[in-house]
C-alpha cells in the first residue's frame, strides 16, 4: 500500500464507517468549517453524498479491504453503504464527526474512492480512521488525502491530539501514519467485525505541537 490513512489502499483499525452511531460525539456547534471541501494535488475531499453509496458499496465489500477495519462486516450487506450514508448526513447535520469521500479532480463524478475521517470518542480522544479501494492502491493517493485531514483537523477544528491506530501485518497504514508524523504509544487487541475476533492493534498518537514543529516553518517558507 502507498501513504494513505488506512483509507483508502490499507485501511486502519479504526474506520470512518463507525460514524453516525452512538460512539460519534459531537463536534464544537459553533464550528462551521467541519464540513469543508479540502483539496490536494490530485484529489477532492468532500462530504459522502447519496451518489457515492453504489461506490462505497463495491469497494468495501472487499474481503482485502474488510479485514484491516475495525467495524465493517463481511460480507458487506446489500445497500448498507445508502443506508451509512442516510446515518451520516442526520450525523453531520447534528454537528456530528468530520467523514469526508476521496474523488479524484480528473474524474469528479466517478464516485468514491474511498472514506476519511476524524471522530470524538466517549473518553474525549479524537481518532483518525480511514480506507481506500483495492483499486486505488499503491498510487499515492492517501500520501494527498491523509495530511490534509490532519491540517484541516488541527488548524480549522482546533484538535489537540489526534490518535490512530492499525492492525499488525498493515505495514502500508503504518506507512502512511508515520509520514504524517504519528508515534506508537503501545499495543492492545481491537475486534475486528469482519474476521469475527480480536486482533492485534498498534495505537498511535500525533500531538498539535509535534504537528505544527514540523510543518509551519514549511508554510512560512
Amino acid at each position: 500500500m502507498d501513504y494513505h490513512l488506512s483509507l483508502f489502499l490499507f485501511p486502519l483499525a479504526s474506520d470512518p464507517m463507525d460514524l453516525g452511531t452512538k460512539e460519534a460525539i459531537m463536534l464544537r456547534p459553533h464550528d462551521e468549517k467541519q464540513n469543508d471541501t479540502l483539496e490536494t494535488r490530485r484529489l477532492i475531499l468532500r462530504s459522502p453524498e447519496q451518489r457515492d453509496a453504489s461506490s462505497i458499496q463495491m469497494l468495501i465489500a472487499n474481503w482485502e479491504v474488510a479485514k484491516m477495519l475495525g467495524r465493517v462486516p463481511y460480507p458487506y450487506p446489500d445497500n448498507a453503504a445508502s443506508e451509512w450514508v442516510s446515518r451520516l448526513e442526520k450525523a453531520v447535520a447534528m454537528g456530528q464527526g468530520a467523514t469526508f469521500v476521496l474523488t479524484e479532480k480528473a474524474r469528479p463524478l466517478e464516485g468514491a474512492m474511498g472514506c476519511i475521517s476524524v471522530h470524538r470518542h466517549e473518553d474525549g480522544s479524537w481518532e483518525l480512521g480511514y480506507w481506500l479501494g483495492e483499486p486505488f492502491w499503491g498510487q499515492g493517493y492517501m500520501g494527498e488525502a491523509a495530511p490534509a485531514l490532519v491540517r484541516h483537523a488541527f488548524e480549522e477544528l482546533g484538535l489537540d491530539r489526534i490518535v490512530a491506530g492499525h492492525f499488525i501485518g498493515n505495514a502500508g497504514s503504518a506507512r502512511v501514519l508515520l509520514r504524517c508524523g504519528f508515534e506508537y504509544t503501545g499495543e492492545e487487541r481491537r475486534w475486528c467485525e469482519a474476521r469475527g475476533h480480536e486482533v492485534d492493534c498498534l495505537k498511535m498518537e500525533l500531538s498539535f505541537e509535534k504537528w505544527a514543529a514540523y510543518n509551519r516553518p514549511q508554510a512560512a517558507e
